[in-house]
């Protein structure tokens, strides 16, 4: 009994049921969720979730095809090594404010990731 680890991504116009209808798809193919993200960006809502279980992707995939397509919504599924919260918790926490300007992402981010900084979240 082996089991396979997948990042699913879902993206799509936020609408009341992706949550339930892609979660049941799982549940119902004995899928087991992990780690996830979910959230609301502009009018679309976007999914990240680690689900691990016995079938393959081709299987995972045709699985949620069909609520993917009556919600209009992009899914992609990547195989992955397993394991819940491998994560390091973090040590510091930053947070930039001031006048919004092109660049101050992609500036902050660089002057962290040259010093060896890991980044786990951000929100803008």
């Amino acid at each position: 009994m082996s089991k396979h680890w997948y990042m699913l991504t879902v993206t799509g116009e936020d609408k009341p049921g992706i949550v339930a209808r892609i979660t049941r798809t799982l549940f119902d193919r004995g899928m087991l969720l992990g780690e996830a993200s979910m959230l609301r960006l502009g009018g679309n809502f976007t999914i990240m979730m680690m689900v691990a279980g016995e079938m393959d992707a081709q299987a995972l995939e045709e699985a949620l095809s069909q609520v993917a397509d009556e919600l209009g919504l992009s899914l992609h599924i990547d195989p992955m090594q397993g394991g819940l919260h491998r994560h390091v918790p973090p040590n510091f926490i930053v947070r930039v404010s001031g006048a919004d300007k092109a660049g101050i992402v992609a500036k902050v981010t660089g002057v962290l990731a040259q010093d060896g900084f890991n980044i786990l979240g951000l929100d803008s």
